[in-house]
């Protein structure tokens, strides 16, 4: 006779609450232009955040960096365009025609790099902790049968053999050589060739 049992288990799922952290996140704002310049020899160029802000742009309240450029030219650092202007993440942008050489200052723009803290789980782990258990089936099987039985038992072995020597030093040769100065002090080089063989 042949008996045959099954067992199933049924998965369990905990979760754990991590307590949160907070990271300072980063990211860049969009470029501003909201003031051009004027001609007169006291205008200039005004992209203030006072001016954003009149014009309906919100501006991040922690700025942790700034960037001006020209937006004429947007790949040249505006310190290589030679015009003396503000650039903070304080006031913002301010360019006075009276500080340029023709007195006229380039239409500038501005953006902020924005920082915020927000919340994380600490350390590495996700904020919600979930341990499964997989469902695991059993079987187990009792048969009885009558008649002889041998028992056999085969053993292999598997030998590996590995053999590390030391570098065997055979040789050493030294060779001095002097050469005579104009002066009474002689100048002595050595040099030693170390040979070795491995076996």
């Amino acid at each position: 006779t042949e008996e045959t049992t099954s067992t199933t288990t049924t998965p369990v799922t905990t979760s754990l609450t991590i307590p949160l952290c907070f990271k300072e996140e980063c990211y860049w704002s969009r470029w501003y232009d909201v003031s051009y310049p004027g001609s007169g020899y006291n205008d200039g160029d005004f992209d203030t955040i006072q001016n954003i802000k009149k014009k309906g742009y919100k501006v991040c309240d922690k700025r942790e960096d700034v960037e001006c450029r020209a937006v004429r030219f947007p790949n040249t650092p505006y310190p290589l365009l030679e015009q003396h202007i503000t650039c903070n993440t304080e006031e913002g942008l301010k360019c006075y025609n009276k500080d340029q050489l023709p007195p006229i200052c380039y239409n500038y723009e501005i953006r902020f790099k924005c920082c915020r803290n927000v919340t994380v789980p600490c350390g590495t782990r996700p904020e919600i902790l979930t341990t499964t258990t997989k469902p695991t089936t059993l079987f187990s099987s009792t048969s009885t049968e009558t008649g002889p039985t041998t028992p056999y038992v085969q053993t292999k072995h598997e030998t590996t053999t590995t053999s590390t020597s030391a570098p065997k030093t055979d040789y050493i040769h030294t060779r001095t050589t002097s050469k005579p100065t104009t002066h009474t002090q002689k100048e002595t080089t050595s040099s030693t060739v170390l040979s070795t063989t491995t076996v």
